[in-house]
């Protein structure tokens, strides 16, 4: 009973994302321009310092390419643009051992201070049921 409550949860979140139209997409500002390396090397170490080990800390599947994270209006998070990184995390638990790889994703942004995550969401749950609330950076 609680899997089918959960995933009813999660279908309702789901379906409260949006997606931007064309227009709001070609008047959106992405922010200074920048390479791969160095959205990376913002949204890794940032990733990093949240994980329960930060030593033991492993990445695959890292990317980062200009676009976007929609909008999600049951947690009153707009679409937020600039250069979106995403790839899969694992660290060490309390027990000492790997807990396997947790996929994450958020946007990168230069607004002319330097780049910085504005936007991330590490996915939480389990294989059968993976959810995340989007957190903005001040």
């Amino acid at each position: 009973m609680k899997k089918i409550c959960l995933i009813v949860i999660a279908t309702a979140l789901a379906s409260c994302s949006s997606t931007p139209t064309e227009q709001e997409i070609n008047a959106a500002d992405f922010g200074r321009s920048m390479t791969e390396a160095d959205c990376l090397a913002t949204a890794t170490p940032f990733i990093t310092a949240r994980m329960g080990d930060p030593q033991s800390v492993i990445f695959e599947d890292l990317k980062c390419y200009r676009g976007l994270e929609g909008a999600v209006p049951v947690a009153r998070v707009g679409a937020t643009y600039g250069y979106r990184f995403t790839g899969q995390v694992d660290s060490k638990g309390i027990i000492g051992r790997y807990s396997g790889m947790t996929p994450f994703s958020g946007i990168v942004k230069d607004d002319g201070d330097g780049p910085r995550v504005v936007r991330y969401c590490i996915t939480s749950g389990t294989t059968d049921y993976r959810f995340c609330i989007p957190s903005l950076v001040d």
